[in-house]
């Protein structure tokens, strides 16, 4: 019984021998594929937490829009309430002045407002507004803007988000984007935690073409707050 058991034991042990090349092949290969699989995983949820943040980023510039004239008497925004809005709505992604500056992630912020206001079935009044920390080493050089008032037809306005179509004459509505953009010259997917996806740019609703995640929120604002002013 002992001497069958050391048999079985020494062939077990021929075999290993005869295939242990074959294993130690195959355990190279798979290294590299494990690794590509784990720098992939760890960049999909890095594209969906940055997505994540700017989505976030939208609703929290939604609900300070509708909040900040509660305490004043003219509820009219400035760019300047709009610059403190998009400052603060970047925040809950970047800490101390990372969004301005060199840009260490190699990106940067930017809001833009724009609302409209139906005066006939193909008539309205429309004025775009923005804030944007490039070109900017802190929030008081800011970019920002109210531009003037202008008339535009229905059709530009569902160019721009079907959302943003009124039922009926006097009806406004707000279409909020938040997005981050990339900086050329200073742009590295892997400062933002990229090994294997390369984030691609596309067009924001103010026509910027350098945008790498944008999130819109369309909503009916308070009577009073636009358009904006530049002030």
């Amino acid at each position: 019984m002992r001497g069958g058991v050391f048999a079985l034991l020494r062939r077990i042990l021929r075999l290993y021998k005869c295939h242990k090349g074959g294993i130690l092949i195959e355990f190279t290969f798979s290294i590299p594929v494990c690794i590509t699989l784990l720098f992939f995983i760890s960049d999909h949820y890095r594209f969906y937490e940055l997505k994540n943040k700017v989505k976030m980023s939208a609703y929290l510039a939604a609900s300070m829009v509708q909040q900040l004239g509660n305490s004043k008497s003219d509820k009219t925004l400035t760019r300047n309430d709009l610059a403190r809005v998009t400052y603060a709505s970047c925040l809950n992604f970047f800490h101390t002045n990372t969004m301005f500056n060199p840009w260490p992630f190699g990106i940067y912020y930017a809001v833009s407002y724009e609302w409209v206001k139906r005066i006939n079935s193909n008539s309205y009044q429309f004025q775009h507004c923005y804030a944007t920390t490039s070109a900017s080493p802190s929030p008081l050089g800011m970019n920002r803007n109210c531009d003037s008032v202008k008339t535009i037809t229905q059709a530009d306005v569902e160019a721009k988000n079907p959302d943003l179509v009124c039922d009926k004459d006097g009806d406004e509505r707000v279409c909020i984007e938040c997005c981050y953009r990339k900086y050329n010259k200073s742009f590295n997917k892997n400062k933002l935690g990229f090994f294997i996806l390369n984030p691609k740019t596309f067009k924001g609703i103010d026509g910027m073409t350098n945008n790498l995640f944008t999130y819109q929120v369309v909503i009916t604002p308070k009577p009073g707050l636009f358009p904006g002013k530049n002030e």
